[in-house]
């Protein structure tokens, strides 16, 4: 991600070439941009490179690959005593985020746009929904019989 995809003022994030090679705009929630100024200004390494996330480890630059941001991002879930499972790294945060969402009771062609996915099918594969939620939407069963 480079810094000048960010629209500080707006609240938004115009995130290139996603997963399914295309550009969309994300929006920005303001804890998100505060902890994003707070790295940029306090933690960034000081080099001369248009990308926001940079490798501390030299050379530093642009990370190549999401190996290494999902290897952090494992990291500090384990350090923060998050038991992991199958899905963990920077995946996981998406299948959270969807999650989230539908907790919420966002629309779920919602969730589809905002993780970048063309298909709602796709969009049923990350959602995990809690069974009292399914148990609220459950049609009766016919004839009375719970």
């Amino acid at each position: 991600m480079r810094a000048d995809t960010i629209d500080w003022r707006a609240g938004e994030v115009f995130v290139r070439r996603t997963k399914g090679k295309r550009d969309r705009v994300a929006p920005l929630l303001e804890e998100t941009g505060a902890a994003l100024a707070d790295y940029i200004l306090r933690a960034r390494p000081k080099v001369d490179s248009p990308y926001l996330f940079l490798s501390f480890t030299p050379p530093v630059g642009p990370f190549k690959c999401a190996s290494p941001v999902s290897r952090i991002v494992r990291k500090r879930l384990r350090h923060g005593g998050v038991e992991l499972g199958r899905v963990a790294g920077a995946h996981l945060l998406r299948h959270s985020l969807a999650t989230q969402l539908v907790r919420q009771r966002r629309p779920i062609n919602e969730v589809a746009d905002l993780l970048g996915h063309r298909s709602i099918n796709t969009t049923a594969l990350y959602v995990k929904v809690a069974a009292s939620q399914l148990a609220e939407v459950a049609l009766p069963f016919p004839g009375g019989v719970a």
